[in-house]
């Protein structure tokens, strides 16, 4: 019991941390350099076609950004953070299935993963924001949610090696509580006499900031 409550202690804190990244980094309103998806016509100057578009170029799209990002911020971007829908998206798109159909076989089949899709957009990491919430009241039915926004991308550099004076779009700041590195702790301990009761809690000490305009690019509603 002790092991499953310091599991689901652990869980509450890492669905924090989720929630956290989307309200400083993964939305509309925090990024100066931001992009909106349409549906169909011609783009203008802060838009593109949607993933979901037939039409849309992915690797043209993504290499102007990677081309942008690097004069303004003179780093090249290597994270892409995709929302769950585009993510999908891109997958299911047909010009990045036309690139991979001739490459897999009976045993190995051609499939579109996030390490295809990175390879193809020439981008160093994806990762694909798939947390989920219950945002309903308690005692309503359960109304689970994608944490951050499904729609949505984010394109940037952020730093291997953090430093203070080191570039990066953002930066978690921590405090080291416990002296060792970590700054996410749990702790147990008893209730009242006589009441044979454990309280375990968790502790953390972070803080996540946006630290250079110049190194991201945000897109939303790309479906």
């Amino acid at each position: 019991p002790r092991r499953s409550k310091v599991r689901f202690v652990s869980e509450q804190m890492n669905l924090h941390l989720d929630v956290q990244f989307a309200k400083h980094y993964f939305r509309e309103g925090v990024w100066e350099n931001e992009l909106e998806g349409i549906a169909s016509g011609t783009p203008g100057a802060s838009q593109f076609l949607k993933f979901s578009d037939a039409n849309f170029d992915p690797v043209h799209f993504f290499n102007a950004r990677r081309r942008e990002i690097k004069l303004s911020g003179r780093r090249e971007p290597n994270k892409l953070a995709l929302g769950y829908d585009a993510y999908i998206a891109l997958t299911e798109h047909p010009d990045i299935l036309e690139r991979v159909k001739y490459t897999g076989s009976t045993a190995n089949p051609a499939v579109v993963t996030k390490q295809v899709l990175a390879q193809i957009l020439q981008i160093e990491e994806i990762a694909v924001l798939e947390s989920t919430y219950n945002i309903a009241e308690p005692g309503q039915p359960d109304d689970m949610q994608f944490i951050c926004d499904s729609t949505g991308a984010l394109l940037c550099y952020a730093t291997p090696t953090p430093a203070i004076d080191e570039p990066s779009a953002g930066y978690t700041f921590t405090w080291d509580m416990l002296g060792n590195g970590n700054w996410m702790a749990t702790d147990q301990f008893e209730g009242e006499g006589g009441t044979h009761t454990e309280f375990i809690e968790g502790l953390m000490s972070t803080d996540m900031r946006k630290t250079a305009d110049d190194l991201a690019c945000y897109m939303k509603n790309c479906v």
